[in-house]
């Protein structure tokens, strides 16, 4: 039985995030994987539940109880004829915390039938002459027996595995209808100092007005914004070398996290941070990090790519040339439109396969080389 969830459809991102390249394999030893199955039965699995020793609020989680109650009804059902649950996977924050990676909403009509005691059981398929309409207390005590005693798979991804083998875990065993996007699991892993920073930057109202208030929060997209700031101004572009975008920020995220940053460093980053998405507003008003081929072309959508680009750049003016920029803004603009407009492979480096070597050189090497231009 998959996991369903909410289908969530934005329109503020352009196709380019469809289209990065493919992820590199990142190889790892086999003897990292520190992953146990625990004898379990439901009763143990509903008492680790009510003790709260598994979270339901972790960061990174999508919402809860996307389930309706014909739907939580019938996994309930499922317990009670007897039938076998697909493996429930576990992240081992403590000995007293489990973290869900996959099963969030199987674990949520459990806790509601089992613990809660709010659900009453509808719409049944098989069992409805005995159990409709019934909540868990109007159980008899062997079908209560019965409930508690049946086998549960649980895997538990225990501590001390590395960081990035963790990312890839949590990738490869999410299985449910919407699986965790990276920024979604960056914040399982890296919580902490690392994702502080990126949430606090991703709520400052600078943020929010220069991308028009339009980048949804809920599977954390926002925070991938952002985590793509910080990642390239921690790090040049010159030095991307890493197999993908996604472990170029894991490993920006990792070095926050475990203090490879100076504070005064990471200081500096949060003013320049505000200080290019308020410069970004007053050149491009509610237009800032939008392709454009010309002055006429129609509104398009935000562009994580030129968001790298126009942030990072920007954080890096002196308050002269900030000044400058700004009196000069239309020119700056018009030689935008141009470069987009006629040089192919720089317009190609913010559409397609974005998370290239070449891409990624190619679109922060010609912005910059547009950007000193007008300045000087």
């Amino acid at each position: 039985m998959k996991e369903e969830t909410l289908s969530i459809v934005s329109d503020y991102i352009e196709k380019e995030e469809k289209m990065d390249c493919e992820k590199k394999i990142v190889p790892f030893s086999p003897n990292d994987i520190r992953l146990s199955t625990p004898p379990m039965n439901m009763g143990e699995f509903i008492d680790k539940i009510e003790q709260n020793v598994i979270n339901f609020g972790a960061d990174y989680q999508r919402e809860q109880n996307l389930w309706d109650n014909t739907q939580q009804s019938r996994l309930i059902e499922s317990i009670l004829i007897g039938l076998r649950l697909p493996a429930f996977y576990f992240e081992e924050v403590n000995k007293k915390e489990w973290r869900i990676i996959d099963g969030l909403q199987r674990c949520c009509a459990i806790r509601n039938f089992c613990v809660d005691k709010t659900l009453s059981l509808e719409n049944l398929e098989f069992l409805s002459e005995k159990f409709e309409g019934k909540k868990y207390d109007d159980l008899s005590f062997e079908d209560q027996r019965d409930v508690r005693t049946l086998p549960v798979t649980v895997n538990v991804l225990e501590r001390g595995t590395p960081e990035d083998v963790k990312y890839i875990l949590f990738e490869r065993l999410n299985t449910g209808g919407i699986t965790l996007l990276p920024q979604e699991i960056r914040n399982a892993i890296y919580v902490g100092k690392a994702i502080d920073i990126v949430k606090e930057l991703s709520k400052e109202e600078s943020f929010l007005k220069a991308t028009s208030y339009k980048i949804p929060t809920k599977r954390k997209k926002d925070m991938d914004f952002v985590s793509r700031f910080v990642s390239f101004y921690l790090t040049s572009y010159k030095e991307y070398n890493i197999p993908d975008l996604d472990n170029f920020i894991n490993i920006n995220m990792k070095k926050i996290k475990y203090g490879q940053y100076d504070d005064n460093v990471l200081s500096g980053m949060k003013v320049d941070f505000i200080k290019a998405m308020e410069l970004a507003s007053k050149i491009f008003e509610d237009d800032a990090f939008r392709i454009r081929k010309s002055k006429s072309d129609k509104k398009r959508s935000l562009n994580k790519a030129y968001f790298e680009v126009i942030s990072v750049n920007f954080s890096r003016l002196s308050e002269d040339e900030a000044k400058i920029l700004l009196k000069r803004k239309e020119v700056f603009k018009e030689r935008l439109i141009y470069e987009m407009k006629n040089n192919t492979s720089y317009y190609n480096s913010f559409t397609t396969g974005t998370a290239t070597k070449d891409s990624v050189k190619k679109r922060f090497s010609t912005f910059n080389n547009v950007l000193h231009d007008v300045l000087d």
